[in-house]
């Protein structure tokens, strides 16, 4: 806020003196207007201020002019406790500026002033006088880093380490905020007959300054000091609860979180006002190396829950921390969080599901301790949640989560509509979910449409021209395995978005039952993305014939030597355009095969009576994986064996033989 403008009444004179550092001059001036004062009663020429407020002492004091200090002073005792419009005292403008010699005559002259005259005034002595925004003199000081100052300041009077702002915040919370290692170690030090330090450590929102010292650059040092003053401020809390621990767990402070815990471990058992304690922090933030910490030395707290009756697994679950949830996992002593509820009765598999955290979820399908067919509160079980969360063409995560389920045998909710919905609620998430369907069939309607268009248009338009060089001159170019491979993804890509489109249809309709129109959705979205993935692939392939048609070539090495440098970019985008989206939809497909395949097998393993279902769940699963992983590799070698050093063209473009093995790209 601007401070007030006070009209300006200081003799033109007398401010040049003071602005100049020209004592003869502020004596010249001060003689002349004496004088006159006395003959005529008029006020003294120091009584005039300028439009801030400030009077002759408030600028000689903030500039450092001791002489002129002393001077005033002289003249007129009073203006010590002279406040501009920023209630700013002289002594607050020194300590500002850091003019220790100018607030060492301040204190001096203080001590001499009588107690009576101060006793007059109408505000708090000089001393511990605050400005407009609550700081002391000590507090200008350092806020401003005048180490000086404040030694001058703390040995006239230790009290004044007690003294807040107006806003609650002492010296020492400002100094340790402000990475001010000897300020703290000055305001926090003993006397010389041994008596404590009676700095206040009170800070804004009710923190202490052992909850600022944690984000300090030199944080472990400066908390092993102040809790060698203090050793209770480990146990006090701000006005959200939260103690110097949990903010340590938060930031993922290990060393601090070890010196705290071995100052105080009972600070591990105080949670704050959502019921947090300091692991639950920990686990929230991913920070394993404190949660580690925190269970080696207050094993017990690894069993607490909040407020919403979460543990740790839980707050790692919903926040996507894998490593937390990596190492409960591998600690036997933690079984029964795998399947325990918090306040909704959602198991931590509900909540991988819920917020669509793969590796998360693959983590927890993969333990067997894990049961997949938990009910919540609402009546629902995993897969429920996760085939009622999958209705968007966005969600592939959900997707990919439903068909693992559901692959792994999950048991569905009995219970479609929740139990604490009633019929008229359920009714109308039902039209609002329609009118969300509708939108979504309607929109992948319109991509698939242009797909199933496109791929049938470039059907009719295979590669002009003839192989010109080799076993294959006069053949025409349609004839290479690069067409053959735009044909094949281009007639996948036809029949994905054809079926997709069918789908749609039957989706969009008002009329089908909500349960089929959102299977028809998921299942359409999937096709959606099979059918782009392979319009992808037959372009790049095109391109791949048009160019292989210009250059005739042998080795991959011979053709790339002959491109040019926008041939060469070209070739790489192509590259990219095919290899990039194939992955992308191997991936996690070869994940879900791996997640099926582990667990069917570990039940397998574990049971004493294995059911024919069982191994007929595995071996399709299996049999897939298996194929996957050929199909992969077969891209790169050709078990074809040639003569050891024999080089020569194969079956396919740019296919080299190395050694017993067949190449298509360069190794």
């Amino acid at each position: 806020m601007a401070a007030k403008r006070s009209p300006h009444t200081m003799n033109h004179e007398l401010l040049k003196a003071v602005s100049t550092d020209d004592a003869d001059l502020l004596a010249q001036v001060l003689g002349v207007w004496s004088s006159a004062t006395a003959e005529g009663g008029d006020e003294s020429c120091l009584r005039g201020v300028t439009a801030e407020g400030s009077s002759a002492l408030h600028i000689a004091a903030s500039r450092g002019y001791l002489t002129l200090v002393v001077l005033i002073c002289t003249q007129d005792t009073s203006l010590i406790m002279a406040r501009n419009n920023l209630l700013d005292t002289p002594l607050i403008c020194a300590a500002r500026a850091g003019h220790v010699d100018v607030v060492n005559y301040f204190i001096k002259h203080v001590a001499r002033y009588p107690q009576h005259v101060l006793e007059e005034v109408p505000v708090s002595p000089i001393l511990k006088a605050w400005n407009s925004g609550g700081a002391t003199a000590m507090h200008e000081a350092i806020r401003n880093g005048h180490v000086s100052v404040l030694q001058k300041l703390v040995s006239r009077d230790s009290r004044l380490l007690a003294v807040v702002d107006g806003q609650g915040v002492s010296p020492l919370y400002l100094a340790v905020v402000s990475n001010q290692d000897d300020m703290v170690g000055i305001l926090i030090r003993e006397s010389s007959d041994g008596v404590k330090s009676p700095a206040s450590y009170a800070g804004p929102d009710g923190q202490t300054a052992l909850h600022a010292a944690l984000y300090a650059n030199n944080a472990q040092e400066m908390c092993e000091s102040l809790l060698h003053w203090e050793p209770t401020l480990a146990e006090k809390a701000d006005g959200s609860g939260r103690t110097a621990l949990h903010y340590a767990a938060s930031a993922g402070k290990a060393k601090v979180v070890k010196l705290l815990l071995a100052n105080d471990s009972s600070s591990a058992y105080i949670s704050d006002d959502n019921g947090l304690f300091p692991v639950h922090v920990a686990a929230i933030a991913g920070n394993i190396k404190v949660v580690c910490e925190l269970m080696k030395i207050c094993p017990g707290c690894v069993e607490f829950v909040d407020n919403k009756h979460r543990n740790i697994l839980h707050c790692a679950v919903e926040h996507g921390r894998v490593s937390v949830v990596w190492r409960i996992q591998r600690n036997p002593k933690f079984v029964s969080m795998m399947n325990a509820g918090n306040s909704e009765g959602d198991t931590p598999l509900h909540l991988a599901v819920k917020h669509g955290h793969v590796i998360i979820f693959t983590l927890l399908m993969m333990d067997l301790r894990v049961n997949l067919s938990n009910i919540n509160h609402e009546g629902l079980t995993p897969r429920h949640v996760a085939f009622a969360e999958s209705y968007s063409f966005l969600s592939v995560k959900k997707i990919f989560i439903s068909a693992c389920l559901l692959c792994c045998d999950a048991y569905p909710s009995p219970f479609y509509q929740p139990r604490n919905m009633t019929d008229k609620q359920c009714l109308e998430d039902e039209k609002e979910a329609s009118v969300q369907y509708t939108n979504v069939s309607q929109s992948i309607l319109s991509i698939a449409a242009f797909v199933a268009a496109g791929s049938f248009a470039a059907d009719f338009a295979p590669p002009r021209g003839y192989d010109t060089e080799g076993d294959k001159a006069g053949m025409s170019m349609a004839m290479l395995n690069a067409h053959f491979g735009k044909v094949a993804a281009n007639s996948m890509s036809f029949y994905c978005s054809i079926f997709a489109t069918c789908l749609l249809v039957v989706a969009s309709q008002t009329t089908t039952p909500i349960r089929v129109r959102r299977f028809f959705l998921c299942l359409s979205a999937v096709l959606v993305c099979l059918a782009v993935t392979n319009m992808i692939i037959a372009f790049a392939s095109i391109v791949f014939v048009a160019m292989a048609s210009k250059y005739p070539w042998n080795s991959w090495d011979e053709y790339v030597l002959e491109l040019d440098g926008d041939e060469l970019f070209v070739l790489f985008v192509n590259w990219v355009a095919v290899v990039v989206p194939m992955y992308l939809l191997l991936f996690p497909v070869s994940v879900l095969a791996v997640v099926v395949c582990f667990r069917v097998v570990m039940r397998l393993r574990k049971s004493k009576h294995p059911c024919m279902d069982i191994l007929l769940r595995v071996l399709p699963a299996g049999c897939f994986l298996i194929l996957v992983v050929h199909d992969v590799f077969q891209q790169f070698v050709d078990d074809e064996t040639d003569q050891p050093g024999q080089q020569k063209p194969c079956s396919g473009p740019g296919c080299v033989v190395l050694g017993d093995a067949k190449f298509l790209h360069p190794t």
